[in-house]
């Protein structure tokens, strides 16, 4: 069963076809948005508990946790589920194929049981990532039409949002930094870099921004997900600037969701 954490909504009507649904997976539950066409936030909510042992469960616990926050999942513009992935690549839409899906990351060292992929238009590529089957096909099924991606994907979006400056994002989760590097409106880099403490993380994310030639002085370092007063204040120093990133949809709709840790949810606030 999940149990709703948060939920935070406006009394702005908008027929379903003309919202976003975006849905992030977590370890404990997923936590997601409702945005117009416009980007503007009107809704965002958290559901907390342990995905049930079964396919069947989980579509059941999904479709009662919605209900209960008066949404059905249907109907939407678009739905979009993001999930958290260790390990994922990216090839190239003239060398894809569906065929060697196992393969592509089998080159770098993994050897998962349920292999996903979603297409990025911008990219002209293919993601190719592991991914929880069980969990991810009971969305499916009790949300038909929505899309999956991994949050690498997802974090790409961010291209046109960054202009021409360079900028890196990265998004915090246990044990795992998400990386994506920008630069002249450029996808340059991404990838998921495993530490031990922050002292590691900032050694490979120093590593990421000179390789890629962000050390120039309107350089950005974007901090979101699992980020707190200590990890903020060891990253600092490293970087021309540094700046927690709350996403790119408007929060005005309601003052409440200024209350928000906004950072925190940011996949699902782009």
């Amino acid at each position: 069963m999940y149990a709703c954490k948060t939920l935070i909504n406006t009394d702005t009507e908008l027929a379903s076809r003309k919202k976003r649904l975006s849905i992030c997976l977590g370890a404990n539950g997923f936590s997601f948005t409702e945005v117009t066409p416009a980007g503007e936030l009107l809704a965002f909510g958290e559901a907390e508990g342990t995905h049930a042992a079964t396919m069947t469960g989980v579509m059941a616990d999904v479709k009662a946790f919605f209900a209960s926050a008066g949404i059905r999942p249907l109907g939407y513009a678009s739905m979009e589920l993001i999930v958290l992935s260790d390990e994922s690549t990216w090839v190239p839409d003239e060398l894809y194929t569906s065929l060697s899906n196992r393969q592509y990351l089998r080159l770098v060292g993994s050897t998962p049981e349920t292999v996903m992929t979603c297409h990025s238009e911008t990219l002209k590529s293919t993601a190719v990532f592991a991914a929880s089957d069980q969990v991810v096909t009971a969305f499916k099924v009790a949300m038909p039409g929505v899309a999956v991606m991994h949050q690498h994907a997802k974090m790409a979006q961010l291209a046109q949002w960054c202009g021409d400056r360079p900028v890196m994002l990265t998004h915090w989760r246990l044990g795992r930094v998400d990386v994506a590097a920008f630069r002249d409106g450029r996808y340059l880099y991404g990838n998921t870099l495993r530490f031990g403490n922050d002292n590691e993380a900032v050694y490979h994310l120093v590593e990421v921004m000179k390789t890629y030639g962000l050390e120039e002085a309107g350089a950005e370092l974007l901090l979101c997900g699992d980020v707190d007063r200590d990890r903020y204040a060891r990253l600092r120093p490293y970087f021309p600037n540094t700046t927690l990133f709350n996403g790119t949809v408007s929060r005005d709709k309601n003052p409440e969701f200024r209350t928000l840790h906004a950072y925190r949810h940011a996949l699902i606030m782009m």
